[in-house]
């Protein structure tokens, strides 16, 4: 296999690769927070999705559903943040998804990313991780809206959850931003071909 990585540049592509995907499986999976609605029935919240909440039957009564689903439509979501929240992480992790599949790219063909074209994509890795990082901060603002208020026992305010508990796809959101700060950084030793070079 011809690559024109350096070693730095494997690790490169596939901490990419990695965070990507941990960007894109904290954004899109809705546990984000984790709450209670009655005793012993657990519901969740991510930014345009959730999990096990009340709706009203056929008889107009309200019972609790054991499902995940996303808000019917983007003005759904029930805070302002939450949606500025989705547009922001979701266009973060979609950006650093596309580049990490060229990083990825990279190892299997040659002449792909010389040391410029490695720094560009550098450059787009850190800013989707300040995009996503700007919308996870956004996030808390909304938490005192009417559907977190009551699975946090009315006691859940901006940054302050109450009883309720931040879950595994805020981790998950967390360690893929992380990530994505140290591959911008890989990113300027990750080719050894200059600019102008190619294929004889």
């Amino acid at each position: 296999m011809a690559t024109s990585l350096t070693g730095i540049g494997i690790l490169w592509a596939f901490l990419s690769l990695i965070s990507a995907l941990a960007s894109c499986s904290g954004y899109y999976l809705p546990y984000w927070i984790k709450g209670e609605l009655t005793k012993g029935f657990d519901t969740y919240f991510g930014s345009f999705r959730r999990c096990n909440y009340p709706v009203l039957n056929e008889r107009g009564q309200i019972e609790l559903l054991e499902a995940c689903g996303r808000y019917s439509t983007y003005a759904d979501i029930p805070s302002p943040w939450w949606q500025a929240t989705t547009v922001l992480v979701g266009v973060g992790s979609g950006l650093s998804l596309l580049l990490s599949v060229t990083a990825c790219a990279a190892c299997c063909i040659s002449y792909l990313i010389h040391g410029r074209m490695a720094r560009i994509v550098g450059f787009f890795q850190f800013f989707s991780a300040v995009l996503i990082a700007v919308g996870v901060a956004l996030y808390p603002l909304g938490w005192d809206n009417i559907e977190v208020q009551q699975a946090c026992g009315g006691l859940s305010k901006p940054y302050q959850l109450g009883p309720c508990e931040l879950s595994y796809s805020a981790h998950l959101l967390l360690g893929g931003t992380l990530l994505l700060f140290v591959c911008s950084t890989l990113s300027c030793k990750a080719s050894r071909l200059k600019p102008g070079s190619f294929r004889v």
